[in-house]
């Protein structure tokens, strides 16, 4: 890994005990890894995504070299580690238990809510047991930060970078969780996610989950593109660029690629407030 510069300003105070304690997971078996990519002893590994052909493209081909970054829903951390690789100082945030999920509450649910949060549960503890698997392996220096979403402290201090990789269609308020880390950025946001792009949709969220079908129960939102804009445009940050781009989805068979849109949106100068709009007497 390379070892970055920290642009971090003198006046923001980062208090280090947040950030999460390394943990040493020696059994790959207790792991469950979200992207595909290679592990130093391991070998290949991977389950849902594979990123690694264009990874540039779903990073909004940015320059990473010394720049502070926040990872928004790691997983096993993927994209951290190749944005450190890239030169990055990379904080990656999770939440802090699968309890904190945010599952759709469908009627036809009710009677095994339980076991789903016991599965996704574990399934998060393996996420963050591969996350630490690869962190030790590949040497990487970049911190952990648990917690919530929609909240994320200011204790783990600003960035020149914020990411939001492929998880606002998964968030109950996803605006919300658009706020607390793009607040965090003094730059640049990164959103990568599915969007719809049908002329004259306009800024629309459609609701997926519906009464006939339980299984959709980890999404809730589909975004047209100028929803995303109009979101981040309200947050002050203006969307430089904007790419459409198939990514492979390795979790079907056969694998699939999926169209995503990768925005790239830099904060806007700030207006002085002149107080409210005085209209002219008539």
């Amino acid at each position: 890994m390379n070892t970055p510069v920290n642009r971090q300003s003198e006046d923001v105070k980062i208090d280090p005990s947040v950030f999460a304690t390394p943990q040493t997971v020696e059994n790959p078996k207790d792991c469950s890894f979200y992207h595909a990519m290679t592990i130093p002893g391991l070998g290949e590994v991977g389950r849902e995504w594979d990123l690694r052909s264009n990874i540039s493209d779903y990073l909004g081909n940015q320059d990473f070299r010394n720049k502070r970054v926040l990872d928004v829903g790691t997983a096993s951390g993927y994209l951290t580690f190749e944005m450190e690789r890239q030169g990055a100082d990379v904080v990656s945030f999770d939440m802090l238990s699968g309890r904190q999920w945010n599952l759709v509450p469908h009627f036809k649910l009710d009677d095994e809510r339980d076991q789903l949060f016991d599965r996704i549960t574990d399934g998060h503890r393996r996420l963050k047991n591969a996350y630490w698997y690869s962190h030790r392996a590949l040497g990487s220096k970049a911190k952990a930060f648990y917690g919530d979403v929609y909240n994320i402290s200011d204790k783990i201090g600003k960035f020149d970078i914020v990411l939001f990789g492929m998880i606002l269609s998964h968030l109950r308020d996803p605006f919300q969780a658009l706020y607390s880390g793009a607040r965090l950025s003094q730059d640049t946001v990164i959103v990568t996610n599915q969007t719809r792009n049908e002329p004259g949709e306009g800024a629309k969220c459609y609701f997926l989950p519906n009464a006939d079908d339980e299984s959709m129960n980890r999404a809730w939102w589909s975004f047209t593109d100028t929803c995303i804009e109009q979101m981040l445009g309200v947050l002050g940050f203006q969307v430089e660029s904007k790419k459409r781009q198939s990514f492979k989805q390795i979790c079907v068979n056969p694998p699939a690629d999926r169209v995503c849109t990768v925005f790239v949106a830099r904060r806007v100068a700030r207006q002085m407030n002149h107080g409210p709009h005085q209209s002219k007497a008539a």
